[in-house]
């Protein structure tokens, strides 16, 4: 797969837009971005130092129904690498990578469809790695750096991420990194805000609450109760 390497761009996940056309799958790794995006439109805040990853996918044949892998692939990859670097990581449901219950990662995927198909995935990763975090977000986020003491070789995390994105996804895996099953949350919904108790993560991705109710991504925020 081609490799593009930036030195700064408005943001990873827009610039690989530029592939589309040629239906060509490509990586596009910034040493910076000005214009990083989170979820729910929110910004990125992405200085050198950290890994700004966007991988660009097309398919043949893959079920819109199963979409969910791609999610679960993705932070499952993130995880791994942390992991192979002496770093323990879990996701909190369903696109979010904490460490020390706070954020080290963040995950932003656009799906293509075609009929009920997946035409094609951006898969954006943004990984805090050597980069200092900013006073704002102190309170909620991390850095490798942080967690063990001393700066990682970019070149080797991306080279470990790439491969562990290469993997299919497992659910039963993507369950036992969770940060969320068997804790009490709120979930907050539009104008509706609740607690729940999360119980499991079924393999169409949804989270189950010990009332029954389901939850799917894109819906809602979740704050863990400590």
């Amino acid at each position: 797969m081609r490799i593009e390497r930036l030195k700064k761009t408005n943001s990873t996940n827009e610039y690989v837009k530029k592939f589309i056309k040629n239906k060509e799958d490509v990586i596009v790794v910034a040493d910076e971005q000005t214009g990083g995006m989170g979820t729910k439109g929110r910004s990125f805040i992405s200085e050198k130092g950290g890994l700004y990853f966007t991988k660009l996918s097309f398919y043949n044949n893959f079920p819109a129904s199963e979409s969910w892998q791609i999610m679960a692939g993705a932070a499952l990859a993130v995880v791994k690498t942390l992991l192979a670097f002496g770093i323990q990581a879990k996701i909190k449901w369903p696109n979010d990578i904490i460490v020390n219950g706070k954020k080290i990662c963040g995950i932003l995927i656009s799906n293509s469809f075609c009929s009920q198909n997946i035409d094609y995935s951006i898969v954006g990763i943004g990984l805090n790695v050597n980069n200092e975090i900013a006073e704002e977000i102190k309170d909620i986020a991390i850095s490798t750096k942080q967690v063990l003491g001393k700066e990682l070789d970019i070149e080797s995390l991306l080279l470990t991420l790439s491969l562990n994105l290469s993997a299919k996804a497992d659910i039963n895996e993507y369950r036992a990194y969770s940060a969320v099953i068997g804790k009490k949350l709120t979930v907050i919904r539009g104008e509706n805000i609740f607690e729940s108790v999360a119980v499991d993560i079924l393999p169409d991705g949804a989270l189950k609450l010990e009332n029954g109710e389901l939850l799917y991504a894109g819906e809602l925020n979740l704050k863990i109760k400590i």
